[in-house]
């Protein structure tokens, strides 16, 4: 695996669950969820979420998303549709890197999150292929660590009545 990403690899977080993704694959095309061993992320799991490709991608429905996720979201995000949370040029923007994803590409971003123009979360996000079959993806593994820019630590970041503006610093593929 090529990964030329200094800031991937210098977190030491984002660097175990890539290397916990490649034991997963094994000698696999790709891993499946049941590859998945939740003892090796024991830590890790606040932070995680899993994501599903319906209709090869037209859409993309969370399966599960970890304590932290939720709490910086401020609501649960399982089995809801990546269109029930954003539409229009944010929903275009939003899909891009899941189904870059889907093509056979890791994914990694690092995003601010704005309400009334002010930042109030820089987000960081890896992202990973998963498939049923370890065949044909279907499925996505995802990572994500949050940082308060606003000094409100202990309250979520409120989507649904104040929406959220992102702005994407940095996106890069992940060779896999």
């Amino acid at each position: 695996m090529a990964v030329d990403l200094p800031a991937l690899t210098q977190d030491a977080r984002l660097s175990y669950v890539l290397s916990c993704w490649q034991r997963w694959r094994d000698v696999h095309v790709w891993p499946a969820r049941e590859d998945i061993d939740p003892l090796d992320l024991k830590t890790l799991l606040p932070n995680l979420f899993l994501l599903e490709s319906i209709d090869s991608g037209r859409r993309f429905r969370f399966l599960l998303a970890g304590r932290i996720v939720r709490q910086n979201l401020g609501f649960e995000l399982s089995q809801r549709h990546l269109d029930e949370l954003f539409s229009g040029e944010q929903l275009a923007q939003a899909e891009k890197p899941y189904r870059q994803v889907i093509a056979g590409q890791g994914h990694y971003a690092v995003q601010h999150w704005l309400q009334r123009d002010r930042p109030v979360m820089e987000f960081r996000r890896l992202l990973l292929p998963l498939a049923t079959d370890r065949q044909h993806i279907d499925g996505i593994l995802g990572y994500g660590l949050y940082e308060r820019l606003d000094g409100n630590a202990d309250s979520p970041v409120d989507h649904l009545n104040d929406p959220v503006s992102i702005t994407m610093l940095a996106a890069h593929s992940v060779a896999l």
